[in-house]
């Protein structure tokens, strides 16, 4: 099978300020990418894709196959419905007051006498084989779907979840533009990626000790991300912690961390994953 296509689209003008946006541009941080990141380098073929939009000029640069040889026609499922759900209270009691255990254990009583999702508030939903939505932010069928698509991921998506996160995740985000979204395949694949771009792998046998990077972490961390920074060669650091996440001061803390470093050890971390 072909590779995918790198192909990039370009963002859709932002609601709001639009072209007013008057926050400063975000800080230059390039000097922490990882030496392979530093050597990345567009696609050539991407810069055929301007072409490919005019009427009569066939594509088969991407090695696309036929759509209609994908073997779905409609893709049909039944939605939850968020009011399924009750929300997790922002400022969660532990151990939770009587009040709140009744509501639970009722809730928990309802939900084992109607626990077959026919009970349960939903949605049907069809995803058509081709659409005549001619904007590719809105066009959501299998034709483009199943289909190679753009590095940044399937458009709908990609500009659905970034719309989400720039108005209700980070809506006060200080700088120009605001946050961007990277797609992954989950948590564990993402973190991997993150720590290709600002990391450089070491080897005990090849590399000196002087050159062996940091990665900051709580002491209580998640065991997927140490053991994917250990055979990187990353030096893991643990942070002390407290009930509202990593210590910025104190015995153990952040600042005791980082400035009692023992540069035997290797650098000083540039890089923090942090859970709470």
């Amino acid at each position: 099978m072909p590779p995918p296509s790198n192909q990039t689209l370009p963002l859709p003008t932002d609601s709001g300020d639009g072209g007013n946006d008057t926050r400063p541009p975000p800080k230059d941080l390039s000097h922490h990418l990882s030496r392979s990141t530093k050597a990345r380098a567009a696609s050539s073929m991407k810069a055929f894709y301007k072409y490919f939009a005019i009427p009569g000029i066939g594509q088969l640069a991407g090695g696309l196959p036929n759509n209609y040889y994908f073997p779905f026609d409609t893709l049909e499922a039944k939605v939850a419905e968020p009011n399924r759900w009750q929300p997790t209270p922002n400022k969660p009691v532990d151990p939770p007051s009587a009040e709140e255990a009744l509501a639970a254990l009722s809730l928990n009583d309802k939900s084992k006498t109607q626990s077959s999702p026919l009970h349960q508030p939903q949605d049907q939903i069809t995803v058509p084989h081709t659409s005549a939505q001619k904007n590719p932010i809105k066009k959501i069928d299998l034709s483009t779907a199943l289909q190679y698509g753009t590095a940044q991921g399937y458009p709908p998506l990609y500009y659905f979840i970034r719309q989400f996160t720039q108005e209700n995740l980070h809506p006060n985000c200080p700088y120009k533009g605001g946050p961007e979204v990277i797609l992954t395949c989950g948590n564990t694949d993402g973190f991997s990626k993150c720590l290709q771009a600002f990391t450089n792998e070491w080897s005990e046998e090849k590399d000196w000790v002087r050159d062996k990077e940091g990665l900051l972490v709580e002491e209580f961390a998640y065991m997927n991300a140490v053991q994917t920074a250990g055979p990187k060669g990353l030096n893991v650091a643990p942070v002390g912690m407290d009930d509202e996440g990593m210590r910025a001061y104190g015995p153990g803390g952040l600042k005791d961390v980082l400035e009692n470093w023992d540069f035997k050890k290797g650098k000083r971390p540039h890089l923090m994953y942090t859970v709470t």
